[in-house]
């Protein structure tokens, strides 16, 4: 009798909250292999976040040890190893002339993805307040050929949604070993400040940071709903390009 070989899932992995709660999907509730993928880049919370993934991977393999043979090692890249492929280049320019949203973390991907030949990878994007995917697809990136191995499983979630599974499943353990800050503090606790930090209270989830930097999110909270609500639509007006040009590295 001939064996099955397994699917095999290919996915972004950052040690985050969204892509660690598609992972584990994929684990407990799926045959597939699942192949992650960790792009490394020059932020002061890559350490953190890899420290996350390899702390999520040592109790899977304790405690699902039937699964973890299933739980391919991740593969690295340095960005500034990644080529950068002119025709992805080019497409990027169009879509920023039609308006589109080009985060550079998409770009990279795009460009990682084309020079290994990855033709499918998911992203652990979630819902949201106020979005459809469509509308964030539309956005960002448009028509272009060079996102179309994304695939995105779990954004019609929120992140409220995967707490409620986790909990009726008993993965709420593996999710709380997740990181999400973009500038951590002194023992990784979360600063409060950063985007991340806001939309992590935005989505109901706030017990997930120390007091004192919840308090600081929940301040900030109005002005980031505000921003995600009407950035897309007017970002080429004056008030949106100076905010943009003083706070991206800090709270957006």
């Amino acid at each position: 009798m001939l064996q099955t070989i397994p699917k095999r899932t290919d996915i972004f992995w950052t040690g985050g909250w969204d892509s660690t709660f598609r992972i584990i999907q994929l684990l407990m509730t799926t045959d597939n292999v699942v192949q992650p993928h960790f792009i490394i880049r020059d932020e002061g919370s890559t350490g953190i976040e890899i420290n996350a993934m390899n702390n999520i991977r040592r109790l899977i393999s304790r405690e699902y040890a039937s699964i973890f043979h299933r739980f391919l090692p991740t593969i690295y890249a340095n960005a500034l190893l990644i080529e950068k492929d002119e025709g992805i280049a080019d497409e990027i320019e169009e879509l920023i002339r039609d308006g589109k949203i080009i985060d550079p973390q998409y770009i990279l991907m795009a460009n990682y993805c084309r020079e290994f030949n990855i033709n499918e990878i998911e992203l652990g994007l979630e819902v949201y307040p106020g979005e459809s995917q469509q509308e964030f697809l539309d956005m960002h990136f448009g028509e272009a050929t060079a996102f179309k191995c994304f695939r995105y499983p779990i954004f019609h979630l929120t992140k409220e949604d995967m707490l409620q599974i986790a909990k009726q499943n008993d993965w709420v353990k593996i999710l709380s070993l997740t990181s999400f800050c973009r500038k951590p503090l002194i023992k990784a606790n979360a600063c409060g400040i950063c985007g991340p930090c806001i939309d992590t209270v935005v989505a109901g989830l706030d017990f997930r940071l120390p007091y004192g930097s919840r308090i600081k999110a929940r301040i900030q909270k109005p002005f980031r709903v505000f921003w995600r609500n009407h950035y897309y639509k007017n970002q080429n007006n004056w008030f949106f390009k100076f905010v943009k040009s003083r706070l991206e590295n800090t709270f957006l």
